[in-house]
C-alpha cells in the first residue's frame, strides 16, 4: 500500500509551518475574530478601475529576509511575499481555501492518480518579455527536484514530466501524492527561466512570470525589496500597487512603532496592542481566525517509552484536563478554543467533534485511576524556541490529574532531530492552515512528522489508502471527516486552539486575506473602498 510521501517533505513543510505559526503566537499577534468578507473590498470604482485616491504604493514589513531568490532554495513562510510576486505560481489558495487558478487554468489526473495533466495560460511572459511555457515549467520542475535544496522535497515523488505543447504538462507520479496539487501554490508551482537558473546570480536577480519584479537598484538585501509591478502581466489589473516596499524588522514591538511613524502601510500587531491601534482613528483593524493551530502530539500512542500512553483511556484524560478557554487567555486573551485538528476552513472540520472533550479535571483523574495509573506519572517533552511561553500552562495543567512534565532545552537548530528522537512521548506544536490533503500526510501518514513513533492502525490505514486516491479535493470532504474523527476518538493529538492575528491598516489600506490561505501573498494586501 503506497499512501506515504518521503519523510522529508514532511519534515521540511511541517518544520516550517510551525516555526512560522509560533513566531506569531509567541509575538501574541493571535485573535479570535471573524474573517473578513469573502468578497472584500478592493479600492476599485463601479466600472473596474482603480478608485481616483486609492494609493498607488504599498509598504509593508516582514521578519526575516530571504535566504535566496534561486528556485531551488526558496524558502515557505513569510519568504513567499516577495518571491511569490516574482514568480507566482500555477495555483494559489483562494479565500475559502480553495484551488484557484493563476499561472495555470486548469488540470485534470488519470484515473489512478498517478498522472496530473495541468494546462497553462497561454499568455505567459518572463519579466525580460520572453514567453514562459509548458516547456520552461518542466525544466524548471526537473531542475528543482534534482538539485539539492529546500524545494527538492516537494517533487521526491515526481517521476517525469513532460511537456505534451506549449501549454500542456503532464507530471507521472512514483506514488499517489493527492498533496502535490495543493504544493503548486507553493515553490514546485514556480516558472523560471531554465537557460539562467543555474547561475549563481540567478538567486539574486531572479527573473519571474509573475506580477511584480525586484528593482535591484532600490533594493538593499538583508534590509528593504523593493517590487515594481509589470503592466504586461495577464493580471495586472488585479494588482492596485505599482510600486511594493517590503523591509525586513525581527521585532513586533520595532513593526508597530514603524507602521505609527507612517513608515509601513499594513502590519500584523500584537494582541495587547490591537486595541490601542483599533481606538487610535488613524487605523483600521482586521482580524483573521484559526490562522495556525497549537497543540499537544500525544505521539506515543503504542508506549514504547512510557507504556501508560497505549492505554486510550490515558490519552483521552489529556484531552479532558484541559481548559482550552484558559489557554486562549494565556495566549493573549483572543483566540479561539480547538477540539479537533482539522481546522474550520477545511472540508474535514466537523462541528459535532467539538463537544467529545470538555474541560472536566474529575473526569480525567477517573479514567487515568481506571487505566491504573491513580497515582500518575512523569513524563519528558522538548522545550522548543517557540513553545517557552506557554509551557507553564501545560505543565500546571497536566500536574492537575498527576502528570508530571520535565521539559528538556532544545536548541533551535535540533528541533527536528528532537522530534524525530523517539525520545519523547509528548510534543507541544504549532502548524499552520494546511489544506485537507497535505494535513493528512502530515499528522497521520506513518511516515509522518507528527507521527515520529510511525504510529499504525488497520481502521486509518484503510483510510489513508482512500485518501490517496483522492484526485477532486471537492469530493473527499467524507474520506477527510473520518480521518479526522479517528484522530479524535482514538485521541493521537490534544488540540489547544486556533490562533490568528490581527493587522493594523493605515488610511486607504485593507488586508483582504483569509484564514483559510495558508501562505502570505501580495494578493492579501489591498486597498480600501
Amino acid at each position: 500500500m503506497q499512501v506515504n510521501t518521503p519523510l522529508r517533505r514532511q519534515v521540511r513543510r511541517s518544520v516550517a509551518a510551525a516555526i512560522a505559526a509560533g513566531a506569531v503566537f509567541t509575538l501574541g499577534a493571535c485573535s479570535g475574530a471573524s474573517d473578513p468578507a469573502a468578497s472584500p473590498t478592493t479600492g476599485t470604482s463601479e466600472s473596474g478601475a482603480p478608485a481616483a485616491d486609492a494609493p498607488t504604493t504599498l509598504a509593508i514589513a516582514t521578519n526575516r529576509a530571504p535566504s535566496t531568490f534561486d528556485p531551488v532554495g526558496l524558502a515557505t513562510g513569510n519568504d513567499a511575499l516577495i518571491w511569490g510576486s516574482i514568480y507566482d505560481t500555477l495555483f494559489v489558495i483562494g479565500p475559502d481555501g480553495e484551488l484557484v487558478p493563476h499561472l495555470a487554468t486548469g488540470y485534470s489526473y488519470s484515473d489512478d492518480g498517478l498522472e496530473l495533466t495541468v494546462t497553462l495560460r497561454d499568455d505567459l511572459t518572463f519579466s525580460d518579455g520572453t514567453p514562459a511555457t509548458a516547456a520552461e515549467y518542466k525544466a524548471t520542475l526537473e531542475h528543482i527536484r534534482d538539485t539539492a535544496g529546500a524545494g527538492q522535497a516537494m517533487a521526491d515523488t515526481v517521476a517525469s514530466v513532460e511537456a505534451a505543447d506549449a501549454t500542456t504538462v503532464v507530471i507521472t507520479f512514483s506514488a499517489n501524492d493527492p498533496g502535490f496539487l495543493f504544493d503548486l501554490t507553493s515553490r514546485v508551482g514556480i516558472i523560471a527561466q531554465p537557460d539562467k537558473m543555474a547561475d549563481e546570480s540567478y538567486g539574486l536577480d531572479p527573473i519571474g512570470a509573475g506580477p511584480y519584479m525586484l528593482d535591484a537598484e532600490k533594493t538593499q538585501s538583508g534590509t528593504q525589496y523593493v517590487l515594481i509591478k509589470r503592466d504586461d502581466y495577464w493580471n495586472a489589473d488585479a494588482y492596485p500597487f505599482e510600486e511594493v516596499t517590503v523591509r525586513v524588522i525581527a521585532d513586533a514591538t520595532a513593526i508597530e512603532n514603524s507602521l505609527r511613524a507612517g513608515e509601513l502601510d499594513i502590519a500584523g500587531v500584537q494582541a495587547q496592542t490591537a486595541p490601542q491601534f483599533e481606538s487610535s482613528g488613524d487605523f483600521t483593524t482586521t482580524q483573521l481566525e484559526a490562522q495556525s493551530s497549537l497543540f499537544l502530539d500525544i505521539a506515543d500512542r503504542d508506549g514504547a517509552i512510557e507504556p501508560a500512553f497505549a492505554d486510550l483511556r490515558v490519552r483521552q484524560a489529556i484531552n479532558f484536563a484541559l481548559n482550552r478557554d484558559g489557554f486562549v487567555q494565556a495566549g493573549g486573551g483572543v483566540g479561539q478554543p480547538a477540539y479537533q485538528m482539522d481546522f474550520p476552513s477545511t472540508s474535514g472540520y466537523d462541528p459535532a467533534l467539538d463537544s467529545v472533550y470538555t474541560y472536566d479535571v474529575e473526569k480525567a483523574k477517573s479514567l487515568l485511576a481506571e487505566a491504573g495509573y491513580a497515582e500518575g506519572f512523569s513524563i519528558d517533552m522538548p522545550s522548543l524556541v517557540y513553545t517557552t511561553s506557554m509551557e507553564p500552562a501545560i505543565t500546571q495543567a497536566l500536574a492537575d490529574i498527576g502528570i508530571t512534565v520535565n521539559w528538556d532545552s532544545i536548541p533551535p537548530q535540533d528541533t527536528v532531530q528532537a522530534l524525530l528522537s523517539g525520545k519523547y512521548p509528548v510534543i507541544l506544536w504549532f502548524a499552520s492552515t494546511l489544506p485537507d490533503a497535505n494535513q493528512v500526510q502530515d499528522f497521520y501518514a506513518p511516515a509522518a512528522l507528527l507521527n515520529p513513533m510511525h504510529t499504525t492502525d488497520p481502521e486509518l490505514d484503510a483510510l489513508l489508502e482512500q485518501a490517496s486516491k483522492i484526485t477532486d479535493p471537492a469530493a473527499g470532504a467524507d474520506i477527510y471527516k473520518q480521518i479526522n474523527a479517528f484522530g479524535v476518538n482514538n485521541a493521537w493529538y490534544a488540540p489547544l486552539m486556533f490562533t490568528g492575528q490581527t493587522f493594523a491598516e493605515a488610511e486607504g489600506y485593507k488586508y483582504v486575506g483569509t484564514s483559510a490561505q495558508q501562505s502570505v501573498r501580495i494578493e492579501s494586501y489591498g486597498v480600501a473602498g
